[in-house]
């Protein structure tokens, strides 16, 4: 009998950004095909509402997804709107 894997579970993180009380919240998954998957749950960012971070960041297993997230907004941080 084959071992079979467990689907991972989605993970949410929340990022704040700075001059706004609530976060920005990143919904990491799989989708249909596999690939890993971040979602702007909270707010519209138009072409950037879902990135495939299979294709954009070679992530494999949501727990890389997350990684890629963090160290992305580490070096890319959300600025408040008008500065």
């Amino acid at each position: 009998m084959a071992d079979k894997k467990k689907p991972e579970k989605p993970v949410t993180l929340g990022i704040g950004v700075p001059g706004k009380k609530a976060k920005v919240t990143h919904k990491v998954s799989k989708n249909k095909k596999g690939d890993v998957v971040v979602e702007h749950t909270n707010t519209n960012q138009g072409k950037w509402d879902k990135i495939n971070l299979t294709k954009m960041g070679g992530s494999k297993t949501v727990k890389q997804g997350v990684k890629a997230v963090k160290s992305w907004h580490k070096n890319n941080p959300h600025r408040s709107q008008g500065k």
